[in-house]
């Protein structure tokens, strides 16, 4: 089944600007090169970096290609039943990441920053499997978390505001309910105290 190609907004509303600006993809990137530069500076930067391109930025430019050959719903995916094989895939492509950066010997963090993006698209596949759920907020609020891991404490507070702004836009452009972005912030809650935990153990 395929889609008419959605025209081009005349302008762009405050709401789709939030979920543009704080996408999942723009947020692992930051996440993956923090943790790089956490533990190995410039060269694990380059590392989480180049992570971020191929789990992030290579998806998201697929689903702009397939939503402009109206082949999904837009590049968000709204139907839950069109983001499954969209997680599926994403899920195995950052598998395989994973392994290739434990064989090819990246600073242990970016790996482990990587299986936790991994853990959290499970999760997603998961749930989206019964019931449309927001990756948007669920992102935002492990970013949030995690990005208190990898920098100090008093990130988190600085960074909360991010993800309930993403809430409120996801529900104002009509693409999730109040439910889904509320079960969205706990699973990126929970997938960041997760991730806190592991981070702080490693040497």
């Amino acid at each position: 089944m395929t889609f008419p190609a959605a025209p081009a907004p005349v302008r762009v509303r405050p709401a789709t600007l939030v979920a543009e600006v704080f996408a999942p993809a723009p947020l692992v990137l930051c996440l993956l090169v923090v943790a790089g530069w956490r533990a190995a500076g410039w060269t694990g930067a380059l590392w989480g970096l180049g992570t971020a391109a191929l789990v992030a930025s290579l998806p998201m430019l697929v689903l702009r290609v397939l939503a402009r050959r109206g082949r999904v719903d837009g590049h968000f995916v709204r139907s839950r039943a069109q983001r499954l094989p969209v997680y599926a895939a994403t899920g195995v492509l950052t598998a395989l990441v994973v392994a290739a950066q434990l064989r090819l010997g990246a600073p242990v963090l970016v790996p482990v920053t990587t299986a936790f993006v991994l853990l959290g698209l499970l999760v997603l596949l998961a749930v989206t499997l019964r019931w449309k759920v927001s990756a948007h907020v669920a992102m935002a609020a492990c970013w949030a978390v995690g990005l208190g891991a990898l920098t100090a404490p008093w990130a988190v507070p600085l960074a909360a505001p991010v993800p309930v702004l993403v809430a409120l836009s996801r529900v104002r452009t009509g693409d999730h309910t109040v439910a889904q972005t509320a079960v969205g912030a706990l699973i990126g809650v929970l997938i960041g105290v997760a991730y806190t935990a592991a981070a702080a153990s490693l040497p």
